[in-house]
């Protein structure tokens, strides 16, 4: 069952469903989004369809445009007032089963519902916090659409934020260094501990003193202040005060 549930009427906030339904899709995946003409596969029973994923959805977008309260019928009935209207019924299956309901207000202007307007059945759609999607903005719009929902329905993940950040990571000092030679800049102290007993390498280095200890072997080289030369080290041999003796 899909957790987001787009409601619109074909004459009046077609083009903004597609828009919204399209992208909260490419953010949190297609199963995880609802609309008729895309959800509905042919031959199904598209009012077992319509009952079902707005009765079971956890949130309910409705999508509201400049002619939204005002569309009528062929004999002049105002869509909304009729029970068999599916919009009207999408918003009541909602409602009913405890779903957040938003209404989305398509449009720069169009105002906020007011409860007056409305058929008595619909009068708590006008105490909905709304959202607004304007095509002129639609790339914010749609942002501040998608992160709502995040925030408001548990377990949601916006997948294309996770994409963001794969990829990506933090170097470790390992990353700095290769097979007996070390690239410091800056004002490094660093310490090499190796397990076999001679070491030959070189140490580059730039502004700042650098600290190098082998514990297997007997060497410790401090070098204060600036070196750009190179250092030849060999640890693990007796000294010439050890041979002497």
């Amino acid at each position: 069952m899909a957790d987001i549930f787009v409601n619109y009427r074909n004459e009046d906030g077609h083009d903004a469903a597609v828009a919204v339904e399209r992208e909260l899709s490419r953010r949190f995946g297609d199963e995880k989004v609802f609309r008729a003409s895309k959800s509905i596969r042919p031959g199904e029973d598209f009012r077992g369809a319509l009952t079902r994923g707005s009765s079971g959805a956890r949130v309910l977008l409705v999508l509201i445009g400049d002619r939204w309260l005002s569309m009528r019928d062929a004999e002049g009935n105002v869509l909304l007032d009729k029970e068999e209207d599916w919009t009207r019924a999408e918003i009541l299956n909602a409602l009913e089963s405890g779903a957040r309901v938003i209404p989305v207000m398509c449009g720069r202007s169009l105002p906020r519902l007011s409860a007056s307007d409305l058929p008595p059945a619909l009068t708590p759609l006008a105490d909905c916090q709304s959202l607004r999607y304007d095509s002129g903005n639609a790339e914010h719009d749609l942002a501040k659409i998608a992160h709502a929902l995040v925030e408001l329905v548990p377990g949601l993940e916006d997948r294309t934020v996770r994409k963001k950040t794969e990829g990506t990571g933090t170097h470790n000092s390992a990353d700095n260094a290769t097979a007996g030679q070390v690239v410091q800049g800056g004002d490094i102290r660093q310490e090499n501990r190796t397990n076999i007993g001679t070491v030959h390498g070189s140490v580059h280095s730039g502004d700042g003193p650098q600290y190098n200890n082998t514990f297997n072997g007997d060497g410790t080289n401090y070098v204060a202040g600036s070196n750009h030369g190179g250092i030849s080290q060999s640890f693990g041999r007796k000294s010439e005060r050890e041979r002497d003796n």
